[in-house]
């Protein structure tokens, strides 16, 4: 047997593949199947222009479900606020006001709740105030003090401030 290619391991390789795809040849043909030899691709259906049509999103499905969301929305517009409706529903704050805005639903303008003020820890602050005193003694500056103790510089001016803490600042060099 004369083999065209010089890859004779490829060859002896695809030949099982090849034996199992005659084999189903001759079974469908057998079987009464013809094999088209003419060489022209069979024509394709020719679909009309005219059925062509963009969905429509107006099915009655979905309306119902829009329309079943925005009573809900209305509803829970007069007791809760927007992100919370937004995390009910599961829909972002800009979908929530695309819908609104469509739909007429306004959302009562509450009072913004007080946030608290900053509480005073008395522990920390003792230990700072014995901090910045060993500072003092050590004869460092205000910043040095802020860095050494790693707190912010009105921390440590409230410190002075609230504890009565002579501290004095130095003097600004060559001025």
């Amino acid at each position: 047997m004369t083999y065209v290619s010089n890859n004779l391991s490829l060859i002896e390789e695809l030949r099982t593949a090849s034996n199992a795809l005659a084999a189903q040849v001759a079974q469908f043909l057998a079987a009464g199947g013809k094999i088209d030899t003419s060489g022209r691709p069979k024509p394709q259906p020719e679909v009309l222009a005219s059925l062509k049509q963009p969905p429509t999103f107006h099915s009655p499905a979905v309306k119902t479900g829009v329309e079943l969301q925005v009573a809900r929305i209305r509803e829970m517009a007069a007791t809760m606020s927007r992100r919370d409706i937004c995390e009910k529903e599961g829909i972002t704050l800009g979908v929530l006001k695309g819908i609104a805005g469509r739909y007429g639903i306004k959302f009562p303008i509450r009072p913004k709740q007080p946030s608290p003020p900053n509480r005073v820890d008395s522990i920390r602050d003792a230990f700072l105030v014995v901090r910045v005193k060993d500072c003092i003694a050590a004869g460092i500056s205000r910043q040095q003090c802020c860095n050494t103790l790693k707190i912010s510089y009105n921390l440590l001016n409230r410190l002075i401030e609230d504890y009565g803490i002579d501290y004095p600042k130095l003097k600004p060099a060559f001025r």
